[in-house]
């Protein structure tokens, strides 16, 4: 009752304060008036801001007690917050059969909130109305290249190095066999885009870690690549239902470097339906992209989001003479693959991940929690203290934590719990062959 009452007063309705049923029938009747949902959401909008961005964001309108109270303390608020939130009625309380409380934002409100928030960013963004002169779009592309990699594996001794890699000769001769070549130099700092990042170009890791996540490509312990059963069968599969695959893979693995990327691929769903300035809607976008240690927001932006969507299908790029800017737009392909699934209002690996795990066997902690710090340190040295402490692992650490007794499967599940990104695949490798050697041999790992 007192929330009704609250609901009636913050929205200046005309009714009795001390009938259940007048406040129901009262707020329920200015649910049906468009102008006055659409002035209450104006007005909710600019208090609540990154609250109701995210709600509007996401294709549901009903999210559980936990979901709506990690929103709330991941944007600065709390409890009183959420209560603030019921008492202004653009939120309600219900109870689902097992009585755990439920958040709902009536239809007409969500549907407002959306309609505002993407008539804002649409009026962002540049449009053209000629096709650009030269064009890209790859299509199929990528699930055909992944065929190739299946069949060139399934021909080839595919021998990988001691850190798991292919060797050039075998990344070289598929890059001559794909129907979209990269250039294979590799910086030497890549880490969080996934767990074979540091040794292929960006769309070659990409394939290659969905094929290994997915069991269709396996590293031998003979050092051989081999197709599994499960790639034999994947080829049986259609083509749109495997690069969807692909493009929820690309959306899971990248939303820890870049957490509200399903916000921003929503975004570019809705405004690119006709050609559009990409710089023009990196700007729309402007507060869900950010830098991401050595990448700028723009290397992001180019490189981690509208390249690796061309890639996928979902985008094509045009560019010509008349403009120096970039300019993409919606595939009807990429329309079908971004039915979403359903996102967390707070991403909740990416607030948990406060390490990076480096090629080079060093792991950087990002945020101190003495209590991550004291499980890392059971196998691992710290190398420099400062605002981000490095710790190394090596073979004696690893031997050293064996002897103290301490458990080595809980060590390495609590890395890649915390860690920013998959384990790189020659720390993977060689975590596992230490921990093979010391459960068939007594002896230091070393010797």
């Amino acid at each position: 009752m007192n929330t009704l009452r609250s609901i009636a007063i913050h929205q200046d309705l005309t009714c009795s304060l001390h009938s259940k049923n007048d406040l129901y029938q009262s707020i329920l009747y200015n649910l049906q008036i468009r102008s006055e949902v659409e002035r209450l959401v104006r007005s909710w909008l600019g208090e609540w801001g990154e609250v109701l961005l995210r709600i509007g964001m996401s294709n549901r309108s009903q999210f559980s007690s936990e979901e709506i109270e990690a929103l709330f303390m991941a944007t600065g608020m709390n409890r009183d917050d959420i209560n603030r939130a019921l008492g202004q009625g653009w939120m309600f309380a219900r109870q689902d059969r097992s009585l755990r409380p439920r958040y709902v934002i009536p239809m007409e409100i969500h549907e407002a909130i959306q309609a505002s928030l993407f008539r804002d960013f649409t009026s962002k963004v540049v449009n053209r109305e000629t096709e650009p002169l030269i064009q890209r779009d790859e299509v199929h592309a990528l699930v055909n290249d992944l065929h190739t990699l299946i069949d060139y594996v399934l021909n080839h001794e595919v021998q990988l190095t001691t850190d798991g890699a292919m060797y050039k000769r075998h990344t070289q001769q598929l890059m001559e066999l794909f129907e979209v070549p990269e250039d294979l130099k590799v910086s030497e700092w890549r880490f969080g885009y996934g767990r074979r990042t540091h040794d292929y170009p960006d769309r070659l890791a990409l394939l290659y870690d969905f094929a290994y996540q997915h069991g269709i490509l396996v590293e031998s312990t003979n050092l051989t690549l081999q197709v599994s059963e499960a790639g034999m069968t994947w080829r049986e599969k259609s083509r749109p239902g495997q690069l969807q695959r692909m493009v929820h893979f690309y959306l899971s693995l990248y939303r820890r470097p870049i957490p509200r990327l399903r916000d921003i691929v929503e975004v570019i769903r809705r405004v690119a339906d006709r050609w559009v300035s990409s710089s023009s809607v990196l700007a729309a976008c402007d507060l869900m992209v950010n830098s991401f240690y050595y990448d700028t927001q723009e290397d992001v932006w180019n490189t981690r989001i509208v390249k690796m969507l061309t890639h996928l299908g979902v985008l094509r790029t045009g560019f010509d003479q008349e403009s120096d800017d970039l300019w993409f737009q919606m595939t009807n392909l990429g329309q079908e693959l971004l039915t979403q699934d359903e996102m967390d209002l707070v991403d909740k690996t990416t607030s948990q991940a406060s390490l990076i795990v480096q090629p080079n066997f060093e792991v950087m902690v990002t945020v101190h929690d003495g209590k991550t710090e004291a499980v890392l340190s059971q196998f691992a040295d710290l190398k420099s203290a400062g605002a981000i402490r490095i710790y190394r692992i090596l073979e004696r650490t690893v031997e050293r934590g064996f002897q103290a007794g301490y458990d080595f499967t809980a060590w390495r599940d609590m890395l890649t719990k915390c860690s920013l990104g998959p384990i790189p695949g020659n720390v993977e490798r060689t975590l596992i062959e230490w921990q093979a050697a010391h459960q068939s041999s007594s002896r230091p790992l070393s010797s």
